[in-house]
Order: C-alpha cells, then sequence, then structure tokens
C-alpha cells in the first residue's frame, strides 16, 4: 500500500517523439512539499522513459490519490475520497462488501428462498466459508445500507490472481478486486455518503482540495450531520473474537457499528 501525506501540483517538461511537451503532475510525498516538488522532476523522466518504451502507464501512476486524514498505523491509513466520505485503507485486514450473493439453481428449492436479501448473502457467505478455508477462519459481519460488509482477519493479498479467484467465489464485485490489487490494500467507508444526509455534496477532484477553506467549512458541515448516523450494523462473528484489534475498534466507533442509527 502506497499513499502520501504532501501532495503538489508540478509542471514538467517531457520529450515525446523527440518533441518537448508541457504535462501536469499531482506528485506525493511522506516527507514535506518540497520533497514532493523535487521529486516530480524524476517523476518526469521516468514518465518520458516509460513513454520512450511504450510501458503500461498504471506501471508508474501514484498509489492512493487521496489527502491522508489520519495515520493509524503502517498497515492503516484513513483517506478522503472523491466524494467527501473518510476511508479506511488496510493491508492488515481483508474487507468485503457484498451487495449480492452467488445463485444457484438449488437455491429455489432450499430454506434461501425464504429469506431477505441481506440474510441471503450472510448464509452464502458462510456456506463459502465452510467450502473454501484459503478465505480464513475469522470474520465480522456487517450490515450496509445496500448490503453486508465482512472484515476477515486473515489478510488474503489483493493483488494475487488466487485471492482474486476466491472472492469472484462469494461475488465480491470484480472492480473492486481490481482497484484493490492496483492498490494493495483494502477500503472500508467511514462515513456517510454525503447524498444520504441531504447535505450540499462535494467533489474532491485531487487531495489539494482537502487544503482549501472551501472544503473545510463543507466538512465540519458534513461531521455534523454525520454523528447520527450509522454506516454499517455490526451482526455477528465467525469463528474467534477480534473485536479489540485496535483497527477493528476504530471502525466500528466510526462507523457508529454498534448505536443501529439509520444507515447511510
Amino acid at each position: 500500500m502506497k499513499y502520501f501525506r504532501y501532495w503538489v501540483k508540478a509542471t514538467q517538461r517531457i520529450r515525446v517523439a523527440g518533441q518537448p511537451e508541457d504535462i501536469q503532475l499531482l506528485v506525493g510525498s511522506n516527507e514535506s512539499k518540497e520533497a514532493a516538488h523535487e521529486q516530480a522532476s524524476v517523476l518526469a523522466r521516468e514518465i518520458e522513459r516509460r513513454i520512450e518504451s511504450r510501458g503500461a502507464r498504471d506501471e508508474y501512476d501514484a498509489g492512493i490519490k487521496e489527502h491522508v486524514a489520519r495515520v493509524l498505523d503502517g498497515s492503516n491509513v484513513v483517506t478522503v475520497c472523491r466524494y467527501g466520505a473518510k476511508i479506511l485503507n488496510t493491508d492488515e485486514y481483508t474487507i468485503l462488501d457484498l451487495d449480492d450473493y452467488p445463485k444457484r439453481f438449488w437455491d429455489r428449492f432450499s430454506a434461501v428462498r425464504t429469506m431477505g436479501k441481506k440474510e441471503r448473502i450472510v448464509f452464502k457467505f458462510e456456506q463459502a466459508v465452510a467450502k473454501l478455508p484459503e478465505l480464513g477462519r475469522d470474520f465480522r459481519i456487517y450490515e450496509t445500507a445496500n448490503g453486508i460488509r465482512v472484515i476477515g482477519k486473515q489478510y488474503l493479498d489483493p493483488a494475487d490472481r488466487r485471492s482474486y479467484r476466491l472472492m469472484r467465489k462469494v461475488n465480491v464485485d470484480w472492480l473492486y478486486m481490481i482497484l484493490s490489487g492496483k492498490q494493495r490494500c483494502y477500503r472500508a467507508r467511514l462515513s456517510p455518503k454525503p447524498y444520504r444526509l441531504g447535505i450540499k455534496t462535494i467533489k474532491v477532484s485531487s487531495p489539494l482540495v482537502c487544503e482549501t477553506d472551501e472544503y473545510q467549512n463543507w466538512e465540519r458541515m458534513y461531521a455534523a450531520a454525520s454523528q447520527d448516523v450509522s454506516v454499517v450494523h455490526y451482526l455477528k462473528s465467525i469463528g474467534k473474537d477480534f473485536s479489540r484489534d485496535a483497527v477493528v475498534r476504530f471502525h466500528d466507533e466510526q462507523c457508529n457499528a454498534h448505536k443501529h442509527f439509520k444507515l447511510a
């Protein structure tokens, strides 16, 4: 997982097919903005080299291009996403948002047919855990507005093709897995989606937006509106309890997981 605390925009000149061309770069550093500016020229030369050798663009893309709101530890970081919500990024736990479940012909003849959608998702996931020990043994299950969130104690590298195949078996969104693989981490929303709160929305087009007065004012309004809603409701655990893990406690507190407010 790659993230940066300091961001700058920089203009650099590179040569493309022998011709000079100015490019705009968003460059990050964990040292300072000055260090980020220094890194801009290094990145420009790398881009120039990749273009010349026709390398894939995503080979030199930055990791998580979001404002870092908080660093919990080396494996767990909170960032601000494009619509302003807080996001937990982790390479310690496996986090899955399940909005649907694998459908089988025989489901119409089993107890599944009498269950609600979210109950079915949990039931199907528990079946998968029993059949696929590679998924892990210990999980926490939460209800979300549209489905189910699962936090697994065992970290499965999302860049590993074996992990991708496992996730598809439990109906994890393929795009989520591709993005998780590129960023080498899993992501979980900690705060409500702003549009569900009935407040003015904001577009966080780059980490630098979070340094503006406009964002700071909006964030105060957003935080106040978020107090009496839940992002998830805790439902149950599978296997050993790991609720006392610091990151899990933080996740549950931020999401109001045990307060059972309206989901947003």
